[in-house]
């Protein structure tokens, strides 16, 4: 009895015991649950803020690209169309316009005959102005940089052209001659692609004499090439994102096409499903990109008044999310370490409420924070000693830190550079230029990385530069955290190797034309002529740049010719004749398969083409012929007859051209009429001066 009466007394302090640490276990377990459950409404309420935030950044930042894009389309648009009204707005062109469209109904017996109530009188003297009023419209058009122009009749009849040949008016042309004349203002065709490259129409209305608002009594018609300012205004800003480009989207029958200048077709048919808003535009939203269904891309379109156009912003969905995706991982990584730390602050309060071990918890906190005076005094030691430049600079500029290698490299110490800013380091106009970027880097407080020129101790640097924003927890960006990389050294190789590889080119045409005793100095001056003549036919630099590549690669072929054939004094026979134009296969088989651009290889495939088809290999003719190929025919032709020949002697340059200009019918007549102005040029007097 009383061995059971003293065991139930110790046992009961016991349960009393388990009991209260039951107790507080129990809290501790309740105290991490709800600051866990805090946490994790936290973390997902700060991703979700943050993903409809980026959201609404990103339609708010395609808008304004869009919007900002299919302005400076208009203002160009209307600048087209304002060129035409220094023509047609002339007394003279509308007192003759006038004269004409009262005589519309019998433009025949004006102009084609001689027959008919009107031979005399009124219409012999519109007849014998008609000349004066072509030359002036040829001037204009020349003057202005379009292609050709008309003067048109309200139904779209021309009666004034600056090229007689041009082809007859569409129902499409004469349907926006109507419009443009009811309308009053200038209306814009579609574009189409050319041998030439992409063009369009331009119709501006023209009023009579004497009424400015009345009834217009025809349209002046004006054909200009638009390749190059389309791809211009397409091209990416210096403030382009990542993953960000501009598009232009036409209308046409039946759908939608890319307006894409640099392919050969001109045009990209657009895969995606493209379903436009009450206003006309193509909302934003998460979609296909317009030539790639499989690439997803936030888009938004803005139309462009005028012509069927919309320009279409897209971003990369991939990097446009990189930055949510980031924050989400980075909430994630932080409402873990926020319940770790609730789990270990539970731990330490346990420790705590139980007494127990809590020298051992001030020890282990005591080399905590040992250990991280040893980690920060690590850092500080990379940090010094890292050869990249590495500055922090606040809000308005200036500077809050800076590495070892930045001040030794501006040759002031760290603590002169404290409170300075880029203009007293690196000079006003290098500091303006590093300002617009540091102003984007904060506004949207995004990374940048820029090339930059800078001058450091009166030496030029080429430096990478890398931009970040530093912002407090409230996402205030407090200044930017810079990194600098020398790369002033890899720039010079690379300039190195351009002139290796065309040291390269210049060696292989030289080994070619060994060949041939005849062909000394051919490709060289082929070269020299077509870059020139390129210049000034107004050809953009990367076309120039493919020209004098193909020039330079032009007679590779030859070297699988026989050389009895390519030295024959003869004239060659029809056998021999085959063999030696088989040196465009043997071209082409070559360079095929080398890393060398579409637009060089075309060139020397088709530069033995004519314009009337009886050239070779293809028998193409005049718009089949890329416009490259067509240049280096001409030249080819010229550079070959003022060198001389095993079966003939040489002519002079300008007997050659008037051979040239005879052949109209084979060679492109621009082409011809931009080599004349080169001959008698001084740089082409340099390049028709025999090399010694």
């Amino acid at each position: 009895m009383m061995a059971r009466q003293a065991q139930t007394t110790t046992e009961v302090p016991k349960s009393i015991g388990g009991a209260g640490q039951g107790v507080k276990i129990g809290v501790v377990m309740a105290f991490v649950l709800v600051i866990s459950a805090g946490i994790l409404f936290l973390a997902n309420q700060a991703v979700s803020d943050k993903r409809a935030e980026g959201l609404e950044n990103q339609e708010r930042r395609l808008d304004l690209l869009a919007h900002g894009r299919a302005e400076v389309f208009q203002a160009w648009l209307s600048e087209m169309s304002r060129q035409g009204d220094r023509l047609i707005k002339s007394d003279l062109f509308r007192l003759y316009g006038a004269e004409v469209d009262s005589v519309a109904d019998n433009l025949g017996a004006v102009f084609g005959s001689v027959s008919g109530e009107l031979a005399e009188g009124q219409g012999a003297e519109l007849a014998a102005q008609l000349p004066m009023m072509q030359n002036m419209l040829r001037e204009f058009s020349t003057y202005s940089g379009f292609l050709n122009a008309r003067i048109l009749t309200r139904t779209g009849d021309a009666y004034i052209a600056t090229d007689g040949h041009l082809p007859p008016m569409s129902d499409v042309q004469r349907g926006l001659v109507r419009e443009a004349v009811a309308s009053g203002e200038a209306r814009f065709s579609p574009l189409r692609r050319t041998g030439q490259g992409l063009e369009m129409d331009i119709y501006v209305p023209m009023s009579p004499p004497d009424d400015e608002a009345g009834a217009a009594i025809g349209a002046l018609m004006m054909t200009r090439q638009v390749a190059g300012k389309i791809t211009e205004l397409l091209s990416n800003s210096a403030l382009s994102a990542k993953g960000e480009r501009t598009r232009l989207m036409q209308r046409v029958e039946g759908g939608f096409r890319e307006v894409t200048p640099w392919t050969a077709g001109g045009f990209t048919d657009v895969t995606v499903h493209v379903e436009m808003d009450e206003a006309g535009d193509l909302p934003f939203g998460a979609r296909g990109s317009l030539s790639d269904r499989e690439q997803p891309v936030f888009s938004l379109g803005v139309r462009v008044d005028g012509p069927q156009w919309w320009v279409v912003q897209e971003s990369d969905l991939e990097a446009a999310m990189a930055p949510i995706e980031n924050f989400s991982r980075t909430v994630t990584i932080v409402a873990g370490l926020g319940i770790l730390t609730a789990l270990l602050i539970a731990g330490l309060a346990w420790w705590v409420l139980a007494g127990v071990q809590s020298q051992r918890i001030a020890q282990e906190f005591q080399a905590l924070a040992a250990q991280i005076d040893d980690q920060k005094r690590f850092i500080d030691s990379i940090n010094a000693n890292i050869d990249e430049f590495i500055t922090l600079k606040d809000a308005s500029g200036r500077y809050t830190y800076v590495n070892d290698a930045f001040a030794q490299a501006v040759g002031r110490t760290k603590e002169e550079l404290i409170g300075m800013d880029a203009a007293a380091v690196f000079g006003f106009d290098t500091a303006k230029r590093l300002a617009a970027v540091d102003e984007a880097v904060q506004t949207d407080k995004r990374k940048m990385t820029i090339n930059e020129p800078v001058f450091l101790r009166s030496q030029r640097h080429q430096f990478q530069i890398s931009k970040s924003p530093y912002c407090d927890q409230e996402g205030q960006c407090l200044g930017i955290v810079e990194v600098y990389r020398d790369i002033t050294e890899f720039v010079a190789v690379q300039e190195k190797n351009k002139r290796l590889i065309r040291r390269a080119m210049e060696a292989l045409g030289a080994t070619i034309e060994a060949a041939d005793p005849y062909l000394g100095g051919h490709t060289r001056l082929l070269a020299g002529l077509s870059v020139e003549v390129a210049r000034t036919m107004g050809l953009p630099e990367m076309d120039i740049a493919e020209i004098e590549t193909a020039a330079n690669l032009s007679q590779i072929g030859k070297m699988f010719v026989p050389n009895e054939i390519l030295t024959k004094p003869g004239r060659l026979t029809d056998e021999e004749m085959k063999v030696m134009e088989g040196h465009v296969d043997h071209a082409y088989r070559i360079l095929k398969d080398i890393d060398i651009a579409e637009g060089v290889l075309m060139a020397i495939y088709q530069m033995n083409e004519r314009d009337d088809g009886s050239g070779y290999p293809k028998k193409l003719k005049r718009d089949e012929i890329i416009r490259s190929a067509r240049i280096l025919s001409a030249l080819n032709v010229f550079c070959a007859m003022i060198r001389p020949r095993a079966y003939r002697g040489a002519k002079e340059p300008g007997q050659a051209l008037e051979i040239l200009k005879g052949e109209a019918s084979r060679f492109d007549p621009e082409v011809v009429e931009a080599l004349a102005g080169v001959i008698a040029s001084p740089a082409g007097e340099r390049l028709l001066v025999p090399k010694a």
